[in-house]
C-alpha cells in the first residue's frame, strides 16, 4: 500500500470514529490533532465513497402501486396515496 492508500485509510477511518463519537467536529479535532477543515475534506470524500445519500431513483414497475411513501432525512413519514400532484408538493418541500 502507498503513501497515498494509507493517508486515505486513515482518514476514512477518523471519519467513521467522528461519526459514532458523538462529538462536534470541533472537539474531535482537537482531541485528535487535526484542523476542522481537513475533517470537513474527509468527510465530503466518505460521501462519495459510501454512495449518495438523499434521494434514489424510483423506477415503475408493471405493479399497480397502492400508495406512494415519503420519508425525509428527519424520519417524518408522509403516505400521498398514489396523487402525483401530491408527491411533487411533498418533495419540494424539502
Amino acid at each position: 500500500m502507498n503513501t497515498a492508500q494509507e493517508k486515505r485509510s486513515q482518514m476514512l477511518s477518523l471519519v467513521e470514529k467522528w461519526r459514532v463519537s458523538g462529538q462536534t467536529q470541533q472537539e474531535f479535532c482537537s482531541f485528535h490533532g487535526i484542523k476542522i477543515h481537513t475533517l470537513s475534506y474527509w468527510i465530503g470524500i466518505s460521501k462519495e465513497v459510501n454512495g449518495p445519500s438523499g434521494f434514489i431513483e424510483v423506477l415503475p414497475t408493471n405493479n399497480t402501486i397502492q400508495k406512494i411513501e415519503v420519508i425525509y432525512p428527519n424520519g417524518v413519514k408522509v403516505n400521498a396515496g398514489v396523487d402525483l400532484t401530491l408527491l411533487s408538493k411533498l418533495i419540494h418541500l424539502y
